[in-house]
């Protein structure tokens, strides 16, 4: 959908449950509660726990296709350097600045046996997982997995830090990226001065996911514009918020 589909969708349905009180809402107002109600939607889309149906990103072929313009795989052989490891066989993989939910994730070892170039699960652990499992030997990561504690940033560069006795030379990750906001016309023309930006983003740009998708984000950002607006509407508000993260 072009942005203009996308502002005369809002409006039409904004227009046919608002009351009179109801204010109208500008392109900057617009774009935030679409990208709002995007980024709810894509995860309530991901976590079962965060729709009716209970079944989420693996669960629904529908959720799949939601969600497929966000899918993206990468490989990084890039560790950064850090005093901060949690443990002397950790290291800090690089990762893309737009990782928002790890779907899959493995890593390669390389040895001097014949567990050379194998392909490891990654099993995420907390800190307090890490700290009680990391000293029993029935636990802690082998030849048969690698652990990942916490996603972070070292300096501008945002990270996920792994851990295993052996050498890891790659790590492989397929992830659903961060939404790109929704902007419905050029903030900068639009409100001169103003330093207007949605997520760092001034420049006209619609959403990139399927039209069937987007017409749920804007049903979404209509309840979210009318929670705002109509004094009515604070159990709207309270069932809306408990849908979220």
């Amino acid at each position: 959908m072009t942005t203009n589909e996308i502002r005369n969708e809002f409006q039409i349905h904004y227009n046919a449950i608002a009351t009179m009180s109801a204010p109208n809402i500008d392109d900057y107002e617009l774009s935030v509660y679409l990208t709002k109600a995007q980024l709810e939607l894509v995860k309530n889309n991901y976590n079962t726990d965060g729709n009716k149906y209970r079944k989420g990103f693996e669960n629904s072929e529908k959720r799949r296709v939601d969600l497929r313009e966000l899918v993206k795989d990468h490989k990084s052989t890039q560790i950064v350097t850090s005093a901060s490891h949690i443990h002397s066989d950790s290291k800090f993989f690089k990762i893309p600045n737009d990782v928002f939910l790890i779907v899959y994730e493995n890593a390669k070892i390389s040895t001097t046996d014949c567990h050379n170039g194998n392909m490891l699960k990654v099993v995420v652990k907390t800190h307090d997982e890490f700290s009680i499992q990391i000293n029993n030997p029935f636990k802690k990561p082998d030849n048969s997995s690698v652990w990942r504690v916490d996603i972070s940033k070292i300096g501008t560069d945002r990270v996920v830090e792994l851990i295993n006795p052996n050498t890891i030379s790659e790590y492989h990750i397929r992830y659903i990226m961060f939404p790109p906001p929704i902007v419905l016309s050029n903030l900068s023309t639009k409100f001169p001065g103003e330093g207007l930006s949605v997520d760092g983003v001034t420049a006209e740009q619609t959403c990139i996911l399927d039209n069937e998708f987007q017409r749920e984000i804007i049903d979404r950002a209509v309840q979210l514009a009318l929670r705002d607006y109509k004094p009515s509407g604070l159990e709207t508000k309270v069932a809306l918020d408990q849908r979220n993260e």
